[in-house]
């Protein structure tokens, strides 16, 4: 009996990718559902086998995941483009979103955003070697989680309708509250199929410029 609820704990810890002796808020993810997982080891087809494959220009197979060359798709020939099509069955009030990127400088890029039309959420890396949350398209709350190059993390945004929480290989790195008297998050203002989730920043035109692998998305039944 000890040695199963170990393993629950140890499970539940995973799942969202937060220490559970961490002080900050834990987001309780009840019956957590996968609904996207896009490996990208060697095409972009999502394996739970809801959604369709991603849209992948100019973003090779290499390093273990996919390359992208930070070129915007407009402006430039060669623009790098990674998209999976809107997700579906995501809850908003209620999912997580994680990814595993690679780079080689410290740069101002996104690593993921959700939402092509308002960028309503997103994962970025700074110039200064933190990580920082996107929201609402332009507004930014900024971490002091430092990343490091040339080695693999793990990029995750959970959000359980009031508290959004930006976690780096695990660490919860930042969080901020939503609605309920705090600033809405906008995902309803460009319409509830506004989930694509890929490496461009349609605002800005900012383009990650590493690799990518393993996208992962859950949301409770």
């Amino acid at each position: 009996m000890r040695n199963s609820f170990i393993v629950i704990v140890y499970l539940v810890c995973g799942f969202i990718h937060s220490s559970c002796n961490s002080d900050e808020p834990v987001i309780p993810f009840p019956d957590p559902l996968l609904i996207a997982q896009y490996p990208l080891l060697s095409d972009g087809i999502d394996v739970t086998g809801f959604n369709d494959k991603m849209t992948l220009i100019n973003a090779p197979f290499e390093n273990g995941g996919i390359y992208c060359n930070g070129l915007y798709i407009h402006g430039d020939p060669d623009y790098c483009l990674a998209q999976t099509p809107p997700i579906k069955g995501l809850k908003f009030n209620s999912f997580s979103i994680s990814i595993d990127f690679f780079v080689s400088e410290k740069i101002t890029q996104p690593v993921w955003i959700i939402g092509t039309s308002c960028r309503w959420l997103g994962f970025y890396l700074q110039d200064d070697g933190t990580v920082a949350l996107l929201y609402n398209n332009w507004d930014f709350l900024t971490t002091s989680m430092t990343y490091s190059i040339n080695e693999w993390h793990n990029a995750q945004i959970t959000f359980d309708g009031t508290t959004t929480v930006i976690s780096l290989d695990g660490l919860e790195a930042g969080f901020l509250k939503f609605g309920n008297g705090y600033v809405p998050l906008d995902y309803d203002k460009c319409g509830l199929t506004d989930t694509e989730i890929g490496v461009t920043n349609f605002s800005n035109g900012h383009v990650l410029e590493g690799w990518v692998k393993n996208l992962t998305v859950y949301s409770p039944q």
